[in-house]
Order: C-alpha cells, then structure tokens, then sequence
C-alpha cells in the first residue's frame, strides 16, 4: 500500500511533458478482483467478472467483449463459464491478460428410476421406545420394497401421488442401540440409512454453548429460534438427529447444535416443561423516547473485520474497510448530537457475529446497528439490482430499522427495497432493538465509488442521525 502511494505522489509531481512520455512508455494495467486467480466460484452458465484497468480510461475487450470501464477504472462484466477451468482473456490497450478459475463440475442427482435411494432416515436418529420412527427411500415405480432393520423386515408402501416413493413407520418396544437400517428390492443394490437407537429416556443436559449461539430451534439444523439457551441452563434430553440434540423446553421438543451441550447424567430430570429463559427481562419495549441523547447508548457493528474481508470491489475496495470508515462517521455525528456510542470494532479486527449481539446486550444498549455493503451471487449481475435495503428480525429491531430506513433511502439515490424481515445473527436479540444496513453494492463500480466519497458518507451518517430521531419521537395516539 505505501509503494502504491508513493508511485502517486511522484506520477502527480511530473511535468506535463513527463507525463506524456510516462504514459507513451508504460503498458496499461488490469487486474482482477473476482474471481480471485484460481478460485472455485459456484455458478451454473455465468459469473459476473470485476476488476481495474490503469489508465481508467483505456480501451478493454474481456473475451473480445467491448467493456467500457467506470471513471474510476473499475468495470463489470457477465461471461459465460462451463465446469472445470476457465480462461478469460482481458485485453487493455496493447496489454493482454490471462485470468484462470475453476467451476465445479455438476453433481448429477440420483435418478429414482433406476435405483434405490435413501431418503430417510439420512442422518443418524436417537428416539424414545415406542416412538415412530419414519422410513423412506425412493425406487422404481412397482417394485416390492423392503427395509432390514435390524433383524426385522419392514415392507415399504409406494405413495399414492408418487409411486416412486416408498414409505413405512417402525418403532422400538425396548431399549436399542445403532440399530442398522439397509433397504432393498429384488435386483437393485441396496441402499443403506442412518442407524438408529431407541431409550426409555435421555439424560439431563448442560448449554455450554455462548449466549445467543445456543438456540431452541423447531427443527433440526434450519428450524425456526423458539428460545435462546442461556449457559448452565438444564434441559432434559429427547433424542438427537445427526448433530442435533432434541430435548423438551416449555413443554415442546426443541433441538440444538450438539456441541453446545453437555451431558449431565447426575442431576434431576429438569421438567419437560421448564420455562425458556426470558432475555427481554429488565429492558424496555419501547423506544427511550422521554430520555435525553446523552442517556441512549447507540451500539455501531462495523460487519467484517481481519480475515473476513467481506465483499470486494472493482478496484479491490473491500467491505471491512468501508463498513468501519461508514460506522466511524456515524459514531462521530451521533456523538456531537450528544448521542453514547460504543463500537463492536473500531480496527481492523474480526468479532465473532454472536459477540457483537452480546456486546451490546451486556451493555444494556438501547439499539444496535450493524453497518454493511452488499454484494450479489457469482450469477447475478450486481448493475441489475443495486440497491438499499434494512433488515431486522423480530418486532423491536422492525420497529427501529422502519424508522432508520427512509431517512437512509433519501440520502442513497439507487433503488429501494424497504425493510426486510431476515434472521441475521447480529439482528436476533430478543432484548435490543436491532437491524442491519446494507447500503450500497460494492461490487458495482459506481457503487464503490459512491461508498466512499466522503460526501456521501457524511449523508448516510447525517440520515441515520435523523432516522434514530424519528425512532425516538413519541409515537401519534
């Protein structure tokens, strides 16, 4: 960085004349910022292609394309990709250059019409006895099906909306242990599924797991959060689903990642109805609309930090450093506005997502905002959807990112998509009204130029004040 610095201090320095035999002398530059040189990038048929070109203003062909760059030098462009390698050929000027990535090659689904499948169980499953246990597996349509469980055969029926599917229950009488589950049919392979085990009862558990990380999910891996697990909490146990625990909290089956538990045979069975923890306690519900800016303590969550650089720009801007110059403006105007701010990071550090929800919930703060840039999908063509949205989890963080939103919107003239309900994990905070700011796509040209012209900057801070004011007004009876 300091050598890039230097070179532009010098170029600015030279003569008219100089300049002109420097530029007649020297080729023209490009580099590319993603795909990163030998990156593996997800996409099926395309992937859009960002990087710079010096002098901003020199002619560019990608794969003989016609790519006319932003005046900053960063340009844009979609190129058609195929598994395996591929090769994009840039040319600046009299400058060619080669640039090389990687497409996985397509994972071809298994075909249901030529064997067996196995569709559940796929992972393995602790139950009570007597509990059912679903088995399912996908063959050809007529078939006579079968699953050894054990040393039982359980015959499996074809549904009747899909007669390549095929189904059955099972349960266990008595305690078993990693039960193996293999289905079969005359002239296919077999198919083998997750094992199973069956108990009278589970044992009690301890959360380990940090606050907010810990989740009370309805479903395994993807459920919706039900309740936050607060460390040394006991919870009597139910089951698990591969790297799942299942145990009873306010009297429904609940399940959490594995590793934030631990087991604890010794203690009592807490009840199966045992009241979730109630994080919200001690806080407020409504905005602190009658204090005055010097008793509100506004918590700002520049995203990114160290190694989690973010998104990346044309021109190689990454998200980190803009989301902390962003968030260190805002910090700024809200703090001459008499506003208490507390950064997450305010260097270029990485916190742990759920280390930001707990910096602000131990600080009792009265709202949190994460500060970020946003990018596309490798097949999605960032110039087709730039735009501004807010997004917010549950009711509180709703309520604060509707009144941030339009203020933010006003001062960023792109397209708006409003506020949308996400669970990001720095949004679910049952006790602090929280919500994340995408403000830009970064990987757009123009829009990491806009991010950061100070400008522009000091009006997205500027708006936020405003928003956080119009949050803060008593709400019209």
């Amino acid at each position: 960085m300091v050598g890039r610095v230097f070179i532009q201090i010098g170029f600015c320095i030279l003569s008219a004349g100089m300049r002109h035999l420097f530029a007649s002398d020297t080729l023209p530059s490009v580099r590319v910022a993603f795909p990163a040189a030998g990156a593996s990038v997800s996409t099926a048929t395309q992937t859009y292609l960002i990087g710079s070109v010096t002098p901003p203003a020199t002619p560019l062909t990608v794969n003989a394309q016609t790519v006319t760059p932003w005046r900053t030098g960063g340009f844009i462009c979609m190129v058609k990709v195929v598994p395996g390698t591929n090769t994009v050929i840039l040319r600046a000027g009299a400058t060619e250059h080669r640039h090389t990535f990687c497409v996985p090659e397509a994972v071809a689904q298994p075909d249901g019409e030529i064997g067996l499948r196995t569709l559940e169980p796929a992972q393995p499953i602790g139950v009570y006895t007597g509990e059912s246990v679903r088995l399912a597996c996908s063959a050809p349509a007529g078939r006579h099906v079968f699953a050894a469980v054990g040393e039982r055969t359980v015959p499996l029926l074809p549904a009747s909306d899909a007669p390549s599917r095929y189904s059955a229950t099972i349960s266990f009488p008595a305690p078993a242990e990693d039960v193996p589950v293999v289905f079969f049919a005359d002239g296919l392979a077999d198919a083998p599924a997750a094992p199973v085990t069956a108990r009278a009862a589970w044992p009690a558990h301890a959360v380990t797991g940090p606050l907010f990380a810990a989740r009370a999910r309805t479903e395994p891996g993807g459920g919706d959060t039900a309740a936050f697990l607060t460390p040394g909490l006991h919870v009597q146990g139910a089951g698990y689903i591969g790297r799942h625990t299942r145990f009873w909290l306010g009297g429904e089956r609940r399940f959490t990642e594995s590793d934030h538990l631990a087991a604890a045979p010794d203690i009592p069975l807490p009840p199966r109805n045992l009241a979730p923890p109630d994080l919200a306690a001690g806080f407020a519900t409504q905005p602190p609309s009658g204090r005055p800016p010097a008793d509100i303590l506004i918590v700002l969550d520049p995203g990114h930090g160290g190694p989690s650089t973010g998104a990346i720009g044309p021109t190689g801007v990454t998200e980190k450093e803009v989301n902390l110059q962003q968030a260190r403006l805002m910090r700024d105007v809200l703090e001459h506005a008499g506003f208490r701010v507390l950064m997450t990071r305010d260097s270029d550090v990485d916190v742990d997502l759920y280390e930001r929800a707990r910096i602000a919930y131990r600080a009792k703060a009265d709202a949190f905002i994460s500060v970020h840039h946003n990018a596309t999908a490798a097949h999605t063509d960032p110039r087709s959807v730039r735009h501004i949205s807010t997004y917010a989890w549950n009711a509180i963080g709703l309520r604060l990112a509707r009144a941030l939103h339009p203020k933010l919107a006003a001062a960023t003239p792109i397209a708006d998509r409003g506020v949308i309900t996400a669970s990001f994990a720095v949004c679910r905070n049952p006790a602090i009204p929280s919500c994340l700011l995408e403000l830009d796509f970064i990987n757009c040209p123009e829009g990491e130029e806009a991010i950061q012209r100070p400008e522009q900057q000091r009006r997205v801070a500027e708006a936020l004040l405003e928003g956080l004011r119009a949050w803060l007004a008593p709400e019209e009876r």
